[in-house]
């Protein structure tokens, strides 16, 4: 008798379901950069430099940008000069965190471009990439918006990865990482253009994800000081989030200790020798304490700016964050609510005091609250037991929490939407007084800028 035939083995299933997750995340990165990108408004504003200092970087290997020192006659905003070089005074860490999609579109742009003229866009990127001298600033606004998309994007698949970690549903992790892309400041501030937030933001988001996967497993505790320490290359204001976490990872996990320090000093010893090569200090200008004020009567009306003001206030701009309060006393009556809680509310905080200090706590020309973007992946981490919460039929059914979480987070939505698409919200800046000489207009309910009436 002829014995069966055997048909060949298939895939192990532990790699069959590698490859769908990590299909899966790609996929919602596509479709996250893709809602994104849709968005027509671009913010260039104190990032106009922060890709010519990635293109100096790339072809050149300086931070400097003497090779356009022409452009700089009539455009001096952000620009710093030393010893008879000029620099771009914002952090150098968003020209570091473009320097992977400028070389992935690059090297696509030089592979495509021999195959003939596909699209007038690979001619105009070979000849803004190329420039030098006096070159137009303006042109690259919109690679900026896509490759602040792609951070924004990053984010919110490391959010979602997040959810899955703190054993949410994948419906209710998509959920929560939605949430933290659409109805927040990272879609109309982080992902309009290179400003310090998308970045700083993303590595931010990554250091939680470490976090809390070292709940189960000690070693990933190790892994959160590489991205930590970018995170303060990104913005300074990050110094409180490396300050208090790194007290949080010596009590949580003191034998992962010395490998969390390690990845650090991967990042801080080349960022201190590239500043003491151009700077001849320790830090970049931008990082000096003597940019803030201590004044009480303006700390004070900051303090409650940064939280209710028509203009900049974190809850007037996204008040489904009102439910992060919810979150944390709902963690606190079920004792779940652990150090690493602890140690986020600290930095919340600090933060908020921090921002508050600035002479200009309202941001300048931007729209909402952008100094407090930066706290956005905490303040969505202590939604996750609401998320977890949501049901609205069943013998479990929460109507009253469902109802007022969905009404907040759609109304965020549509407040960021606005901000994302309307050019008029940036004109309020402007008219009919300009913001930073009259601040008085942070608090006129009768002409909020979220209208965006102009």
């Amino acid at each position: 008798m002829r014995s069966p035939a055997v048909s060949p083995p298939l895939a192990s299933t532990p790699a069959r379901s590698a490859s769908r997750l990590w299909a899966g995340r790609v996929l919602l990165f596509v479709g996250f950069f893709a809602a994104l990108a849709a968005f027509p408004v671009y913010t260039p504003f104190d990032s106009k430099l922060t890709l010519p200092t990635t293109l100096s970087l790339l072809r050149e290997g300086n931070i400097d940008l003497d090779e356009y020192a022409p452009t700089f006659a009539s455009y001096r905003h952000g620009l710093y000069e030393r010893d008879g070089h000029l620099y771009n005074y914002f952090p150098l860490g968003p020209s570091l965190a473009a320097v992977p999609m400028v070389v992935l579109v690059d090297g696509f742009v030089r592979l495509a471009t021999p195959a003939g003229n596909l699209h007038p866009a690979l001619a105009h990127w070979r000849h803004i990439y190329d420039a030098t001298g006096s070159v137009d600033l303006d042109a690259w606004n919109g690679p900026q918006r896509l490759f602040a998309s792609a951070l924004v994007a990053l984010a919110g698949v490391v959010m979602f990865v997040l959810g899955t970690a703190l054993h949410l549903s994948r419906q209710r992790a998509l959920l929560l990482a939605a949430l933290f892309v659409f109805c927040t400041p990272l879609l109309s501030t982080a992902s309009r253009a290179l400003w310090q937030h998308g970045p700083s933001l993303l590595c931010l988001t990554w250091v939680l994800l470490c976090l809390v996967r070292a709940r189960e497993a000690p070693r990933h505790a190790a892994w959160a000081g590489l991205p930590l320490a970018l995170a303060y290359v990104m913005r300074p204001t990050n110094s409180l989030s490396v300050l208090v976490l790194s007290l949080y990872v010596l009590w949580t996990w003191p034998r992962q200790a010395w490998k969390f320090f390690a990845g650090a000093l991967v990042v801080a010893i080349p960022w201190v020798t590239v500043n003491l090569v151009h700077y001849g200090s320790f830090l970049a200008p931008y990082y000096e304490p003597q940019r803030l004020e201590l004044s009480a009567s303006r700390v004070a009306e900051a303090l409650a700016g940064n939280l209710v003001s028509p203009a900049r206030g974190l809850l007037v701009f996204t008040p489904v964050l009102l439910m992060s309060a919810w979150g944390l006393w709902m963690d606190l009556r079920a004792r779940t609510f652990t150090r690493l809680h602890a140690a986020l509310v600290t930095v919340v905080v600090l933060h908020w005091a921090a921002i508050s200090t600035f002479p200009h706590w309202w941001a300048g020309h931007s729209y909402g609250p952008r100094f407090f973007s930066d706290m956005v992946p905490y303040l969505v981490f202590f939604l996750v037991p609401v998320v977890r919460a949501l049901q609205w039929k069943g013998p479990e059914a929460r109507r009253g929490l469902t109802a007022t979480f969905t009404v907040l987070a759609v109304l965020s939505l549509v407040l960021h939407i606005h901000g994302a698409s309307s050019r008029a919200v940036y004109r309020w800046n402007s008219l009919p007084l300009d913001v930073d000489t009259h601040p008085e207009r942070l608090w006129d309910w009768s002409d909020p800028q979220f209208l965006g009436r102009r």
